[in-house]
């Protein structure tokens, strides 16, 4: 399994706001500070704002902030919001569709999505916030999940 670029750059925002708690942050700073384009960003915060992972203010001074505390987003709904597909059956190779090894699959699948439903975004904001954050950055950059 892989995480999508759609997931990888909603953790990066997602974490990027994480950082600004108290005041809305623009699409175009996030674009900047994470080097995204702000069309895929407006797509990938229509999703977020969907299930209620951010939430926009108007007008001046306006943007997105979180819409719940750091310790009750966990990675996976982050992941869910914004890549409902990420996690499919079609993902597998053609050859593991033995009854088998079908269910192997599914269960190693299932392990990885209670991995990442642990991971709550406060455990990966002191991560990227403590001093030595680019091992962190290097981390979150190393977060596509591969499995052979």
């Amino acid at each position: 399994m892989k995480l999508s670029s759609r997931a990888h750059y909603a953790i990066k925002t997602v974490l990027e706001l994480s950082t600004h708690v108290n005041e809305p942050v623009t699409l175009a700073h996030l674009a900047q500070a994470q080097n995204i384009s702000i069309s895929y960003l407006e797509q990938i915060f229509a999703l977020l704002r969907k299930c209620d992972i951010v939430k926009s203010t108007r007008g001046p001074g306006g943007g997105y902030m979180l819409n719940k505390p750091l310790t009750e987003i966990s990675i996976a709904a982050i992941v869910k919001a914004v890549d409902k597909a990420t996690v499919k059956e079609t993902s597998m190779e053609p050859d593991f569709n033995g009854t088998d090894s079908h269910a192997l699959w599914l269960r190693l699948l299932e392990l990885i999505g209670g991995y990442l439903d642990s991971i709550s975004l406060a455990e990966l904001h002191s991560l990227y916030t403590t001093p030595d954050a680019t091992q962190s950055e290097t981390m979150i950059e190393e977060s596509s999940i591969q499995v052979a």
